[in-house]
């Protein structure tokens, strides 16, 4: 089987000269290889990426995504709807969509709980934390491993635990890490009975018109996992090498994944938001700032000139005397559940300034992009001290209900 027979069959109806006479619109003038689901050729392409893809990462089944680990995520929580599960708070803004979508019920436990359906935390998050995976958990465990598909490269990939972490699916961005368009994800299933419910889910949330753009860029990532493995390793040292040159030069760095820097703007003398715009105008866009941390990410396609240049840049920016810390720490926030999320979120609401909302019931999912993470989710009490880290963080209003 080829290693790429998505790709390989984009280029041969490409290079057949036929005429479209079905969508896209465009008629392959925008590009050749955006076409639609015209043929069972066209189909059954993509079912063989998958299950080369599932090869490579030792899963029992890989599903491809075309809009991002969200709809993944979907899909992954969709078999245990109307019922409970625990998480490890800060999770992305996509578990709280789907939970309210589903009708499912959030304990907040950093360990599985007996009593719920399944157990879901966040492998990487946006600071370059790294989840520890309970062993012998009681129930199914659910990755959001969306900064971690370049894991595969390592023995630290989620698939990779062994059945004693009993980890039922992991849902993972390639457009992250890997060299994918954006939007192209995966979700991997390790245990077949979640198979077919997963699949019917992606049918319910996702749209009947796959970008074959992304698909074909997943196509690809296969035979960059699967022959380029020496890239990952280069660019984990390269990412390894410009964490040390920067601790020797006077960065103080938190403690991350194996692509990400994560810079203590404020021990630097500024808040993470100016140093960012300090490092643009030198010609660095990083992944995200606050008013703590800049953050830059990198991919397993980054290399030894790349990490040299923003080294360069970093260089090049004043060290200033140290400034107070700010920030906030999204996973340590607890609040108080008076509503089930579903119930507060479709009931009848109305929009206040933050400081008006204090003990009212939130109603809405309100967060920053990135990290993505909700401070408080719908049937939360607003309290006084999340009132103030949503100020921290920008937002102005919120939704609260009636």
């Amino acid at each position: 089987m080829s290693s790429t027979p998505l790709h390989d069959f984009l280029k041969s109806h490409t290079a057949s000269g036929v005429l479209s006479c079905h969508t896209p619109g465009h008629k392959g003038l925008m590009n050749p290889h955006d076409i639609t689901e015209f043929s069972d050729e066209a189909v059954d392409v993509i079912r063989q990426s998958e299950r080369r893809c599932a090869e490579l990462f030792g899963a029992e089944r890989s599903l491809f995504s075309t809009s991002g680990s969200t709809l993944a995520i979907y899909a992954m929580l969709a078999p245990f709807a109307g019922g409970r599960i625990s998480a490890v708070r800060g999770v992305h803004r996509s578990v709280i969509d789907a939970a309210i979508l589903l009708d499912i019920d959030i304990v907040w436990s950093d360990t599985p709980h007996g009593d719920c359906s399944a157990h879901f935390i966040t492998n990487i998050d946006y600071y370059g934390n790294v989840a520890k995976i309970p062993q012998d958990s009681p129930v199914p465990i659910l990755v959001d491993n969306a900064h971690g598909a370049y894991l595969v490269f390592t023995d630290s990939h989620p698939l990779k635990r062994g059945a004693e972490y009993n980890i039922a699916m992991v849902a993972e961005s390639a457009h992250k890490t890997l060299p994918a368009l954006t939007g192209a994800a995966y979700l991997h299933i390790a245990d077949s009975r979640y198979v077919k419910p997963a699949e019917d889910a992606l049918q319910l949330f996702g749209t009947s018109s796959p970008s074959y753009l992304i698909l074909e860029s997943l196509d690809l990532c296969n035979a960059h996992i699967a022959l380029e493995k020496h890239k990952g390793a280069a660019a984990f040292g390269a990412a390894a090498e410009l964490k040390q040159r920067l601790t020797e030069w006077g960065y103080k760095l938190k403690d991350s994944d194996l692509l990400r820097v994560v810079i203590d703007c404020n021990a630097y003398g500024y808040d993470g938001r100016d140093y960012a715009r300090e490092l643009a105008q030198r010609g660095i866009i990083g992944e995200m700032s606050e008013p703590r941390y800049a953050i830059l990410l990198f991919s397993t396609i980054t290399e030894q000139a790349d990490t040299q240049r923003v080294f360069a840049a970093m260089k090049a920016i004043e060290q200033k005397p140290p400034v107070a810390r700010t920030g906030c720490q999204l996973s340590t926030v607890n609040c108080q559940l008076t509503m089930r999320p579903r119930e507060a979120y479709f009931a009848p609401k109305e929009t206040l300034p933050i400081a008006k909302a204090i003990g009212r019931v939130c109603a809405g999912i309100h967060v920053t992009t990135p990290p993505c993470a909700a401070l408080i989710i719908p049937g939360e009490i607003i309290s006084p001290e999340i009132a103030a880290l949503l100020k921290q963080q920008g937002l102005e209003t919120i939704d609260v209900s009636l």
